[in-house]
């Protein structure tokens, strides 16, 4: 489904991805994991079409997308959840929800099954549908930005740290969540500090330090390995 070849990203003189490659398969979770500043936003703002490329290929369903504005890239099956959720705080949880079909839908298009489908992941956005964003809580901001995404009608979902902030009962909760997600036939490229936990949903994973991918395997194997456990999973 997706195919990133050699791709290269400078922040004015430096560079922030050195030759990144990697590949995620149809119904796949894959996770990438590294330290902050490793170049882990950089590579799923890449991929969604926010940083341009010094060098390199990004491939979506077979086609090259590497100059392939990001709001086509959503009409096209991709999106993408950033770090920090970045909901509409002046809007309605049922007005950001309805914001993330835009790709899809033509005028008045009847968007209750997609919202029923969101509604049942997330309970609670439905019992806050008329709130505004801002008066969330952070757990629920997170919710509603990842909702946000699936309406949408994403193939493939890229995630930025949605663990970020929330307390270890809601963690487990949002995981949970991604996983029935991917269940229902959603595609998952996952970016996460919280190592164990995407480790623990996820097919495979890469590790990326300074750039640059050093090390890739079925998430089983990099749980068992001695290097990631130590820099990455508390010894």
């Amino acid at each position: 489904m997706l195919k990133v070849s050699n791709i290269e990203v400078y922040y004015g003189k430096i560079r922030a991805l050195n030759s990144v490659s990697l590949s995620v398969k149809q119904g796949e979770i894959v996770t990438l994991i590294g330290a902050n500043g490793a170049g882990k936003t950089t590579v799923l703002r890449s991929i969604s079409g926010l940083q341009r490329l010094e060098k390199g290929k990004i491939e979506f369903l077979g086609k090259d997308v590497s100059i392939v504005p990001a709001e086509n890239l959503v009409g096209m099956g991709l999106a993408h959840v950033p770090e920090g959720r970045r909901v509409f705080p002046g809007l309605t949880v049922y007005e950001n929800l309805e914001i993330g079909a835009t790709s899809w839908r033509k005028g008045k298009a009847c968007l209750s099954g997609d919202l029923e489908n969101i509604y049942e992941l997330f309970p609670r956005l439905k019992e806050r549908s008329k709130q505004l964003a801002w008066s969330l809580s952070g757990g629920e901001q997170q919710m509603l930005a990842i909702g946000r995404a699936l309406m949408a009608r994403p193939k493939l979902l890229l995630l930025d740290e949605p663990s970020l902030g929330l307390s270890p009962v809601l963690v487990e909760q949002v995981f949970e969540v991604l996983h029935k997600i991917n269940g229902q036939g959603v595609t998952m490229l996952l970016v996460e500090q919280n190592a164990f936990m995407a480790l623990d949903i996820a097919h495979r994973g890469y590790v990326i330090e300074n750039g640059r991918i050093v090390l890739t395997d079925t998430a089983s194997a990099l749980s068992n390995d001695s290097k990631v456990k130590e820099a990455y999973l508390g010894g």
